[in-house]
């Protein structure tokens, strides 16, 4: 449901010229799918006013996109693959996407090479030194060991013979790319395993109370004193308090920068943090509430509010005066919430989500009564039998002004599509 709010009507009618939109107040969409193992199948029932407006039904299967309107007719429009111009068929993209891990095979992957790393250092370097992110400072133990020269180019071996046989890092790249990619990829890493590597890779972790890891450097110094990379994570903490940093720079320039503070107490996080992009700020986000434990299970329940600032603005708009605030739960099987754009106490526009998809029982399938959008002369015939007399009255029962109602009517009689 989106609600077109006062604020939004007056800055959309400027924007047109003065044109009357009083008569908007809700838009609604509530959408329902079914998931199968090579068809999707989609119903959007649209409203105006908590009016009616119509129906969509939309089937995908294979390469190609079957489309419904039962207001008008009982066929489906066949839109060949062709005429999308994709290859890729739903059930190969399904394929592909139930290939990538989830939340916690991502952590086993990183895991996995941060253990590479710990395993294969030698001459550990020990020091005391504190970790500060703003008004925060806690004393931590460091530790930073250093690969180069005979030890760089082995642990180098040790990373491509692991990455050649991980099966996560296979289906994340098949899944984003295709397996041909997937299998170049592997050609590079047998010719990077023999390679003799030159330069430095320094990695460095912060201990605070109970040897926690507080804060990580990972350090790429070339040879040749150009492309030269550090990624920097910072997060000191007074028991639920923490305040946090992570950087990206690039030969000294900081490329990127997300930083702030907040709480946190194992299960939910809230705070306030900056992004900044080659020192210019971007956007602020405020996080009301954040569940971490749904966060575990690859689900999303979250509230606040996104704030961009000036620097990402243009010249035809101040940016910096609108705020995003939102409020939404995402699962598997449903996605509920609200996402809100305001200009300071202002809303101007306020969308209600609220989706729901299923998989099992039935398989979706592509439906046999059809005509195929691209035999022109059977596309004309089927738009000119659609049922538009009876449409244009059901619209004339909602709030749309009649004067565009009769616009569109002489339209499709122009057009030889309606009598």
């Amino acid at each position: 449901m989106i609600t077109l709010e006062d604020g939004g009507k007056s800055t959309l009618s400027a924007l047109m010229g003065g044109t009357d939109l009083s008569w908007i107040k809700t838009l609604g969409m509530k959408m329902s799918a079914k998931i199968g193992k090579s068809a999707l199948e989609e119903s959007i029932a649209l409203s105006l006013n908590d009016k009616a407006l119509g129906t969509m039904n939309l089937v995908m299967s294979d390469n190609d996109l079957y489309l419904q309107i039962p207001e008008l007719a009982d066929k489906y429009m066949h839109i060949p693959g062709s005429v999308l111009g994709d290859s890729a068929s739903f059930g190969e993209m399904m394929s592909e996407y139930k290939k990538l891990p989830e939340g916690k095979k991502l952590d086993e992957l990183v895991t996995n090479y941060t253990k590479i790393i710990t395993d294969a250092a030698k001459d550990v370097k020990e020091s005391k030194e504190d970790v500060t992110v703003g008004d925060y400072t806690v004393n931590a133990t460091k530790l930073e060991v250093t690969f180069d020269g005979e030890q760089l180019t082995e642990l180098g071996k040790k990373i491509v013979e692991t990455a050649k046989n991980d099966q996560n890092l296979a289906d994340i790249i098949k899944a984003s790319t295709d397996e041909e990619t997937y299998e170049k990829f592997k050609e590079s890493l047998e010719k990077e395993g023999e390679q003799k590597l030159e330069g430095k890779l320094v990695s460095t972790i912060w201990l605070g109370e109970g040897d926690k890891v507080i804060a990580r450097e990972l350090r790429i110094e070339n040879a040749n004193a150009s492309e030269n990379y550090v990624f920097t994570m910072k997060a000191p903490n007074k028991g639920e308090e923490f305040a946090s940093e992570i950087t990206f720079s690039e030969d000294g320039n900081e490329l990127f920068r997300v930083d702030g503070k907040g709480k946190n107490n194992g299960k939910k996080m809230s705070g306030e943090f900056t992004f900044t992009q080659e020192g210019s700020k971007v956007a602020v986000l405020t996080l009301d509430e954040l569940d971490l434990e749904a966060l575990k299970k690859s689900e999303l329940t979250a509230k606040g509010s996104v704030r961009l600032e000036s620097e990402s603005s243009s010249s035809m708009m101040d940016l910096s005066a609108f705020a995003i605030d939102f409020d939404l739960a995402e699962t598997a099987k449903s996605t509920k919430g609200t996402v809100a754009l305001k200009s300071g106490d202002t809303p101007y526009v306020t969308i209600a989500i609220d989706t729901t998809r299923g998989e099992g029982g039935e398989e979706p399938s592509a439906p046999s009564d059809i005509v195929d959008v691209s035999d022109d002369a059977a596309f004309e015939a089927f738009m000119k039998g659609a049922n538009w007399s009876g449409y244009l009255g059901q619209l004339r029962q909602t709030d749309i002004p009649s004067n565009y109602l009769d616009m569109l009517e002489q339209s499709l009689k122009a057009s030889g599509m309606m009598q």
